[in-house]
């Protein structure tokens, strides 16, 4: 009875697709759904991705993955197909884009041959393909591509029917662009970067880790080269480089790097021989493939905006040895750094001057990132010209949907090659609309991409080679006299401030650590002591690296952390390594008022330093004069005597601070007593009045007792005054 079920059930399956392919399809109005969604369906490839038109049946074959998302076992799932209306203008696409629902009435069935019908476990998945033709001819055998210049929604979904009633358990869609004439193409031009965060802090041969060894054998960096060498040399591809990546790599490859443990120990690196291999693969894509083309972001790929922002700089000069190194991993390719990518997509004004003096001339931008012209084209303009002190500066504008399906086609953990028929469909659309204008398109993969390879390359070669899109460079595709670059001005649009708003830890380090090195160089005695020019010729390196712009990808949060550890304590190190002693009572006694006061000043570092020490107090009758520069050897102590007045005896509290050259202060202030045992000029000036009033008061004593021996008695008889008269 149980296999009687069955037999009818599949029956009644097979007649509702017989009856979809012979009068349409069941109204998805109509039908009951539910369980909505209950299978997942993805569009694993559509091949060919763009047919070419025919009035003879041309196959099709759709590769669909379905997934039974519920907990009940699904049988006799039949997967159905039907085309939607045509699809000639960028709001329509978007549109379908955005929900991409089947047509209520105005659909047309596509037949399989066979017919699909599958049976789905509880959670299970199945891939199927679903065959069928194309042709301009309306004939009901295959999809008819009856409109010229256009872009065909297909529809497909899992249906079953219970109780004789259909049931639509889920549905996806997919593009197909059809051109009839050769229209203007649009010239597609991919960026693809080789850009990694630093793993080095000050030593060039001291690592913070082995990830990078880790990713060149086997992990990110190698796919994304393979991409590289994946696809048709005849596509020009523009990769950006950070020159950072491709130095520690040489290093790696050709000196004894070590690793530094987190208890502060090194251990030797385990990438030399996959860092060689790398940069090997990399020299023979380049020499086999001069359309290949090779731009630098500065050294550690700062975040430029964010810097102007700060009024903070960063160099695009290497240094010397790195220049070198960089120039043997290119294989004597020139060191072009005249493209900027700015990690946001945007960039203000005064970033924009900054980096043109810097020799950029090319930028890859958001096209929000520029205004849009009054009368905007129908498809915008995929370069852009901007105005800056007279001269030109062309920027190549990404779409979001192409960046967005893009990224999902080319990803490891994306769609794959599902994603490639709507990134397709986003470049013919432009064709669509305007098919005598030629169109430039510039796509960049994900910053950070980790690359599925095969579907990488896939994605890079139909968008780039079809019946309406042909490859350029992005150099050639900025040309200003070229035809690409619309002869228009465009402004830039304001910068969100949630754009720069929040950094990593590395680089909030490094704005603090820019600053503080104006006073390192002060400080440190670089004339005579080669190892602190050498920690000065090294700390610039270290704060660039800092300021990268890879710290904001996501996952690099606990490194960057430790490199902010790291350039946090090494200035803190530099600051508080000179400092002045106090005294062991915390108070000083000086015996005269011309007594020198001692300062002892004691040097942590390894490098011999410049100071100068400044004394003072609030209160009046001491000062102190100025000994100018004191030198101190490295790791040593000194006293310094500052020659001191002091015009009032008692205590006197000072403070004693410790300067760099250039007048920055280092440390703490120092608190200290002064006890004055000297008379100073009010206690000698009262001792002498005081002495001369009693020398004086002595004086006035003596002459009185002076003067009454020398006076005569009274007689006998006579009476004195004041004694009374005698009695008769």
């Amino acid at each position: 009875m149980k296999r009687t079920r069955t037999v009818l059930r599949g029956g009644a399956v097979l007649a509702v697709a017989t009856l979809f392919t012979a009068v349409g399809p069941v109204p998805y109005a109509t039908a009951r759904a539910d369980r909505p969604e209950s299978i997942s369906i993805t569009v694993q490839s559509v091949s060919p991705s763009t047919p070419s038109p025919t009035q003879h049946q041309a196959p099709l074959t759709v590769t669909l993955t379905l997934t039974n998302r519920t907990a009940t076992d699904l049988a006799n799932v039949s997967v159905l197909g039907e085309r939607g209306d045509p699809i000639a203008t960028q709001n329509a696409l978007d549109a379908s884009l955005a929900d991409p629902a089947p047509p209520t009435s105005s659909g047309l069935p596509i037949p399989a041959h066979p017919v699909v019908t599958i049976d789905l476990a509880a959670g299970t998945s199945k891939t199927v393909s679903f065959a069928t033709t194309t042709s301009t001819v309306d004939d009901g055998k295959g999809v008819c591509l009856c409109h010229a210049g256009a872009i065909y929604p297909l529809f497909f979904s899992a249906h079953t029917l219970v109780d004789g009633v259909d049931n639509r358990l889920g549905v996806t869609a997919t593009y197909l662009p059809v051109f009839y004439e050769k229209p203007q193409p649009v010239r597609v031009s991919w960026v693809w970067p080789l850009l990694e965060r630093p793993h080095r802090f000050l030593d060039e041969t001291v690592f913070s880790d082995d990830e990078l060894a880790a990713s060149v054998a086997g992990g990110r960096l190698d796919r994304a080269l393979a991409v590289v060498e994946g696809v048709d040399h005849r596509i020009p591809l523009t990769l950006l480089i950070d020159p950072e990546l491709l130095d520690e790599l040489e290093v790696m490859a050709n000196k004894p790097y070590t690793v530094q443990s987190a208890d502060g120990t090194n251990t030797p690196g385990t990438g030399q021989a996959a860092a060689s291999a790398w940069l090997d693969r990399l020299r023979t894509v380049l020499v086999a493939h001069p359309n290949v083309e090779v731009r630098l972001t500065p050294y550690a790929d700062p975040d430029v905006e964010a810097l102007t922002q700060r009024r903070l700089s960063w160099s695009s000069r290497m240094p010397a040895a790195m220049s070198t190194r960089v120039e043997a991993a290119l294989a004597g390719r020139p060191l072009d750094s005249t493209l900027a990518w700015p990690v946001t997509g945007a960039i203000s004004r005064p970033a924009l001057h900054r980096l043109y003096r810097h020799g950029v001339r090319t930028l890859v931008l958001n096209a929000g990132a520029v205004t849009t012209t009054p009368a905007e084209e129908a498809a915008p303009s995929g370069l852009g010209r901007l105005l800056l002190r007279g001269q030109d500066v062309i920027a190549a504008l990404t779409s979001a949907a192409i960046e967005k399906y893009a990224g999902k086609s080319i990803s490891k953990s994306g769609e794959g090659s599902a994603a490639i028929p709507p990134l397709v469909a986003e470049l013919a659309v432009r064709v669509a609309q305007q098919p005598d204008v030629e169109h430039a398109v510039t796509i960049t993969a994900p910053r950070y991409a980790d690359p599925d390879i095969t579907a990488a390359v896939r994605t890079i070669d139909e968008t780039s080679r079809s019946t309406f899109a042909r490859p350029i460079s992005l150099s050639a595709a900025v040309q200003v006299q070229g035809s690409l670059v619309p002869t228009g001005y465009r402004r830039l649009a304001r910068v969100p401030a949630s754009a720069t708003a929040k950094q990593s830890a590395a680089s909030e380090a490094a704005f603090v650590a820019e600053p503080e090195m104006r006073v390192v160089r002060s400080l440190l005695d670089t004339a005579t002591d080669t190892s602190a020019a050498a920690l000065v010729a090294t700390l610039p390196d270290a704060i660039q690296r800092g300021e990268s712009s890879a710290w904001r990808q996501p996952g690099a949060s606990g490194a960057a952390d430790e490199y902010a550890g790291l350039l946090t304590d090494e200035f803190s190190r530099l600051d508080n390594g000179v400092h002045i002693v106090k005294p062991t009572s915390n108070s000083y006694t000086l015996a005269s008022n011309n007594a020198p006061l001692p300062i002892t000043v004691t040097n942590d570092l390894p490098y011999a330093v410049h100071v100068r020490i400044q004394v003072g107090t609030i209160l009046p009758g001491f000062t102190t004069q100025d000994v100018g520069l004191q030198s101190i050897e490295a790791n040593q102590t000194r006293t310094i005597n500052i020659p001191a007045t002091t015009e009032r005896s008692g205590r006197i509290q000072i403070v004693a601070v410790l300067h760099a050259p250039n007048r920055a202060p280092l440390g703490d202030p120092v608190i200290m007593t002064v006890r004055s045992t000297a008379l100073g000029i009010i206690g000698v000036v009262i001792t002498v009045v005081a002495g001369v009033v009693l020398a004086l008061a002595l004086l006035v004593r003596v002459l009185r007792r002076l003067r009454r021996r020398r006076m005569p008695g009274p007689p006998g008889n006579a009476v004195r005054v004041g004694e009374p008269e005698p009695v008769a």
